[in-house]
């Protein structure tokens, strides 16, 4: 006996008739059948961290490829700075046992796990925003931010109204537009009607 919830919705979408018997394969049988239930697959994400140990540090998977053509660049670039490094089995417990290589190693195919502390994690953070804040509506000293008429300095900007706007369009008509451009001259227009029903 099909299941009465799963035939109204599929109900919904397909009408009353649903899949023709003809036109049924074994998932859409599986997907009417009340005597299966639907339980999803759970396998333990690569990279990804079940429990954070320690809190004093934010996490991050940085690229660093091993193997014949080794590439690690981006990590050793990381600790350089001296604010990352490597995070260990002290540090998280992973969901995959598979990410963690050793005490000292947890790694995700080409990603390796770094860590830097949260308070220098959050101010690098903060700087990203106020970059982007800034992309959106720059302020200048003593004079707060800039508007839509100033936000490049130095070039003639106008406001216009509607009424403006409308006051001055002259409408194409295509028809002598595309003889006088043909003639060598140019349309007479600058406007178009959009007839909306």
């Amino acid at each position: 006996m099909p299941d009465p919830l799963i035939q109204s919705r599929i109900a919904q979408v397909l009408g009353a008739e649903g899949v023709p018997v003809s036109a049924q394969n074994d998932e859409y049988r599986a997907l009417i059948n009340p005597s299966i239930t639907a339980r999803p697959l759970h396998i333990p994400e690569s990279g990804s961290i079940k429990t954070i140990k320690n809190k004093e540090f934010k996490y991050f998977l940085a690229f660093d490829r091993c193997g014949s053509n080794p590439k690690h660049e981006r990590v050793e670039a990381l600790r350089a700075t001296g604010e990352w490094d490597y995070a260990t089995t002290d540090d998280v417990e992973m969901r995959s046992a598979n990410d963690v290589k050793g005490k000292n190693e947890i790694r995700s195919g080409d990603r390796r796990l770094m860590k830097i502390p949260m308070q220098r994690w959050l101010e690098m953070r903060k700087d990203q925003m106020t970059r982007s804040l800034d992309m959106i509506n720059p302020s200048r000293a003593n004079a707060g931010p800039m508007g839509l008429g100033n936000m490049t300095p130095g070039m003639a900007h106008a406001y216009a109204d509607d009424a403006a706007v409308r006051a001055s369009a002259r409408v194409s008509d295509a028809g002598s537009d595309i003889q006088e451009i043909a003639a060598g001259g140019k349309a007479a227009g600058n406007a178009s009607v959009a007839h909306v029903k």
